[in-house]
């Protein structure tokens, strides 16, 4: 056992974290990844308009509700209908759907950005910058995209349960599960494995490599609370739009740098036993 907790003995070489941007740079401003960050926007505004419109659905029923059964003499009442209506005037680009169907239309949407990282991540790991060709986009995408929506939610469930649990560690412990579970994509779009393969592939690709992999995590949040702050600024449909964009563009980042660091390591571990031939 490693006298390090964190880590475990690895090969020497280690991950070129600088040359692990640069590539993931090249690859975000290639005509492959402006391919990924455009049809990302798309879906991301379609997702914030139906979750838009599923608020203002939810603040107009709670509203109709305020008013059938509710003392509006009062001004605590009076108070949230006004802040209710504020609410619901200051929407941005809204659909009249229903929320069963709204529901369903950001399940399928979750599912389509999911298919499209998968498609991302084949691109980028078998370095297919000039444009994503059709029958790398279109191999096995509707099972790897299932697996991917499935691996996605068992990750969130694993570390918010350890996150519960170990939340008097500074959660330590799901970091350590975050870190392990980083390559899970990866292993499905490239490697073809399921869910559970997946989980265990990317978790035994990243035992010994746990330190390098951080300093990739912390690179990754960096960004994205960057992108964030930026979107924060954009309002109305501007901001809808803006917004989408800017998380389009920190995904398809995002997307090429975990892959780039998939590709190194993985040509460091061709001798695992479950390792898949890949793409």
């Amino acid at each position: 056992m490693s006298a390090d907790p964190f880590d475990d003995p690895a090969l020497d070489e280690s991950l070129d974290l600088y040359q692990l941007l640069a590539d993931a740079v090249d690859s975000l401003l290639s005509m492959t990844g402006a391919q990924i960050v455009a049809s990302l926007a798309i879906v991301g505004i379609a997702s914030d308009v139906l979750a838009e419109s599923l608020l203002v659905r939810v603040f107009e029923d709670t509203l109709t509700l305020v008013r059938e059964n509710a003392d509006t003499s009062q001004p605590e009442v009076q108070q949230l209908i006004t802040d209710l209506e504020r609410t619901i005037e200051a929407a941005g680009l809204t659909v009249d759907l229903s929320a069963p169907v709204l529901l369903v239309g950001l399940l399928a949407l979750a599912i389509l950005v999911e298919a499209i990282r998968i498609v991302a991540v084949r691109a980028f790991a078998n370095d297919e910058l000039d444009g994503v060709p059709r029958a790398l986009a279109a191999r096995r995408l509707p099972i790897a995209a299932a697996y991917g929506f499935v691996a996605v939610i068992l990750i969130y469930l694993a570390i918010g349960i350890v996150s519960v649990l170990t939340f008097f560690l500074l959660f330590v412990p799901a970091l350590f599960v975050y870190i392990g579970l980083l390559f899970v994509r990866q292993e499905i779009a490239v490697a073809d494995k399921g869910p559970i393969q997946a989980i265990s592939g990317s978790w035994g690709l990243v035992k010994g490599n746990r330190w390098e992999i951080l300093g990739l995590a912390v690179v990754l949040f960096l960004v994205t609370l960057g992108t964030w702050v930026l979107a924060s600024l954009l309002v109305g449909p501007a901001g809808t739009v803006g917004g989408a964009l800017l998380g389009a563009v920190n995904l398809t980042f995002g997307t090429a740098l975990v892959t780039e660091a998939y590709v190194r390591l993985s040509a460091r571990s061709d001798d695992r036993p479950d390792r898949q031939p890949s793409i």
